[in-house]
């Protein structure tokens, strides 16, 4: 999950060094390539604290009016039940026309007219809806007539025509006078200079203008009476394109939509940029953040962004075109940053200092002079990931990884020859005792062998974990799987030792010269190696879902301790 908010800034009182520029508002805008539930409360946050330090922050209210008014505004959402109170108020209308009552259906045709005008895009998508528009802003022509009001009712027909820029309407529906009116408005609209050329990347997509479909890009409509019409653009027909306001005039009106930043943008909850992929995020999110800026618009962006579940990534912007003046980075949890890390950032920011604030010491992080040139494996001085653990405990933890695995596969190793070494033992005894002293102690020097070895390597790579694995934000699967091989060795391990073969007559360690004895201590010590060794290998088995369990940085693990009279209590919480 990736989460980026684009922020553009105006002080009003307070002019951060980083921005010196005055008379611009902080815009806060976020990307994401998933749907995060952190994403209001870390915006929120994110301007409280702007806020708090003298800075002006654009209220989230007026960025999307501004966005919606000058650039695109979602496609209006209608419910079934909101059209079938529309088609009752449009019968409501006409029968107080066949009543007498022209004035009350003036009064009924305002209230079904602002809806008419607020989702003409949706309810002109069908057919019969739109020559339902169409009728009932007729509707409107003839009360105006029959109040005596002909010139009103000429400019209702145009914003009829205007509402339907084409089609009949319903036959025997009105009188002639009203028909003849619209025919009139037709054959002026014929000398309209008004027109829309529409455009759009990629080409041949279709075209609605009030929701009906005029054709493909690149198209132009002529003849359109002056006025505001909503344009979409859909190149992928299952989907409802966003609604762009043209204002048309004497002259031609261009629109041009981008089809991949109209996918991108969303204005409801907040400003947002979602991407399908963190590629897609990475290789157009700076340029569809200074479109943003563009429509709002300002001059100053700060890019918050979250390159994983546990940091939050702010960066300033500014000039033309925008390079990057400030940079903070932050801990963040599953609800987004604290406050106080907030303010740590803000505090960064302000300063026009550049800075990974999720490491003991802070670390100071090159600027750059383009957006996004410091990634969020940003190589300090020394060239070393700063996500990553330092170079030198890398390389410490590398070392003991492979004394580790030298040292227990040795003990394996040892298996066979000690297997060998008793045969030879017990042969001698069968032969008459010959050699058989020196042979067992042969015998129980590699069996001591075998214990130290697997020991030291057992605690070095359960020392080595902690320094030689990755940092992940969560336990990653083939940690568990570990964990899972770790309980099956350590479980073989206690069933094979207990269940190993009994005690002979005599200590095995002592002299034996009975060829029996010898036997059992050779199976007896088989067991207990074979036991030692996977238990052995077990511990650092155990140890990496440990790691990343108890890891700081990474986990956010908690242990819980509850102690009372009826008994006791030990947990842990955290992301697993």
């Amino acid at each position: 999950m990736r989460l980026r908010v684009l922020l553009t800034v105006l002080s009003a009182s307070f002019v951060p060094k980083a921005a010196a520029q005055t008379g611009d508002h902080w815009l806060i805008v976020a990307t994401t390539t998933s749907d995060d539930s952190w994403l209001e409360p870390t915006e929120s946050s994110v301007r409280e604290e702007l806020t708090d330090h003298g800075v002006g922050v654009w209220s989230r209210d007026n960025a999307v009016t501004r966005f919606e008014a000058n650039g695109s505004a979602p496609a209006s959402q209608v419910t079934e039940a909101a059209i079938r109170e529309w088609f009752a108020r449009s019968k409501a209308i006409l029968e107080s026309l066949v009543q007498g009552a022209p004035a009350k259906a003036l009064d009924q045709l305002n209230e079904a007219g602002a809806l008419s005008l607020s989702t003409i895009e949706e309810l002109n998508r069908e057919p019969e809806r739109s020559q339902k528009v169409l009728d009932t802003c007729l509707y409107g022509v003839r009360a105006l007539l029959e109040t005596g009001s002909p010139s009103s009712a000429e400019t209702q027909a145009r914003e009829c025509r205007k509402l339907v820029l084409h089609g009949e309407p319903s036959a025997h529906m009105h009188p002639p006078q009203v028909l003849e009116m619209l025919d009139r408005v037709d054959a002026a609209r014929t000398r309209q200079t008004g027109a829309l050329r529409v455009e759009s990347k990629p080409s041949g997509c279709a075209v609605r203008v009030n929701g009906l479909m005029l054709g493909e890009t690149p198209i132009e409509v002529r003849n359109l009476f002056p006025g505001r019409y909503a344009v979409q653009v859909e190149c992928d027909l299952d989907r409802r394109g966003r609604v762009h306001s043209a204002d048309v005039k004497a002259a031609p009106t261009d629109v041009f939509v981008d089809s991949r930043f109209d996918d991108a943008i969303m204005t409801r909850p907040v400003l947002l940029l979602h991407y399908a992929s963190s590629l897609e995020e990475e290789q157009h999110r700076n340029a569809d953040a200074v479109e943003i800026a563009k429509i709002v618009p300002t001059d100053i962006i700060m890019l918050l962004s979250a390159p994983d579940p546990t940091v939050v990534e702010l960066e300033l912007l500014g000039g033309t075109p925008p390079k990057r003046e400030a940079l903070a980075r932050i801990r963040s949890g599953p609800h987004g940053p604290t406050r106080g890390h907030v303010a740590l950032a803000a505090h960064t920011l302000i300063d026009g200092n550049c800075m990974d604030l999720t490491t003991l010491p802070p670390v100071m992080l090159p600027c750059g002079d383009e957006p996004g040139a410091v990634s969020a494996n940003t190589r300090p001085e020394d060239g070393w990931p700063a996500a990553r653990t330092p170079r030198g405990q890398f390389i410490s933890g590398l070392t003991l990884l492979g004394v580790g695995s030298a040292s227990l596969l040795s003990g394996y190793v040892l298996i066979g020859p000690r297997a060998r070494t008793a045969e030879d033992w017990v042969n001698a005894l069968d032969a008459g005792g010959q050699e058989s002293a020196s042979l067992q102690q042969k015998w129980l020097n590699m069996g001591n062998g075998m214990i130290v070895t697997s020991s030291v390597g057992a605690a070095a790579l359960v020392a080595a974990m902690p320094l030689a694995l990755p940092k992940r934000a969560r336990t990653p699967w083939w940690a568990w799987l570990s964990g899972g091989l770790g309980v099956g060795f350590a479980a073989f391990s206690v069933a094979y030792g207990v269940t190993a073969e009994a005690k002979p007559n005599v200590s095995c360690t002592s002299l034996v010269n009975d060829a029996t004895d010898a036997r059992t201590c050779v199976k007896r010590g088989e067991q207990i190696s074979v036991a030692v060794l996977t238990g052995m290998t077990a511990a650092p088995l155990l140890t990496i879902p440990l790691v990343y369990l108890f890891r700081p940085s990474d986990a956010h693990i908690t242990p819980s301790v509850e102690v009372s009279r009826s008994g006791g209590y030990v947990g842990i919480r955290g992301e697993f």
